[in-house]
């Protein structure tokens, strides 16, 4: 009975940890000196996905709760300003999630998510492929210094403030609702459309600050 419950904490810690690495890295983050930090609050994340998963039914919150965890470890672990977290967070976990939505079609076709679940060795071995997959884009994006490098501490500006703010939000309100449909194309076209606008945000941030 206890197979399934550690099986999930397992591969979702590593994929947990890879989610992390991609966060930081596209932001030109070193990892390492939070990688103990960010094992322990994807335990916590886990618990309470196995919960809200296999007690309540309710999959389609675990992303959301997610994100905000992760929202939390970089503003008080990595000392990244709240609004600049939330940027980070969103970016970097729907990056992860088009990531696993490719290598889901090309591994399994249309094969239904539901039977990826429930300790399903085909999920584990998505959760594991895809963490490879995140962590080793990760160590090559650090280790060639690929990614973006905007001012933490420059977004001074109400208007600007209130405003990334709110799509954090509306992008936090909508990973629910499309995650409640579980459609694998709407969710990877919902996912790059988030990232990459998250991504041109940063990037003219950046260049704006220099």
């Amino acid at each position: 009975m206890l197979v399934e419950p550690i099986g999930f904490l397992l591969f979702s810690t590593l994929e947990g940890v890879a989610v992390f690495a991609l966060i930081l890295s596209i932001f030109k983050v070193k990892m390492t000196p939070y990688l103990w930090q960010a094992i322990f609050v994807n335990l916590i994340m886990n618990l309470q996905s196995y919960l809200l998963r296999e007690e309540w039914s309710l999959s389609y919150l675990v992303p959301v709760i997610n994100m905000l965890l992760f929202i939390f470890l970089l503003a008080t672990v990595v000392k990244i300003p709240i609004v600049w977290s939330g940027i980070m967070t969103v970016t970097g976990y729907f990056a992860y999630a088009v990531i696993q939505s490719v290598l889901l079609k090309m591994l399994f076709g249309n094969l239904p998510v539901s039977e990826l679940q429930d300790g399903s060795l085909k999920g584990y071995l998505l959760q594991s492929i895809s963490a490879a997959a995140g962590l080793l884009i990760s160590f090559m994006m650090y280790r060639k210094g690929i990614g973006f490098a905007p001012n933490f501490k420059k977004l001074k500006f109400k208007e600007e403030y209130g405003i990334v703010i709110t799509l954090i939000i509306l992008s936090l309100i909508s990973t629910s609702i499309v995650l409640y449909y579980n459609e694998i194309w709407l969710n990877m076209m919902f996912f790059a459309l988030v990232s990459g606008f998250f991504i041109y945000y940063a990037i003219g941030k950046e260049y704006r600050d220099d």
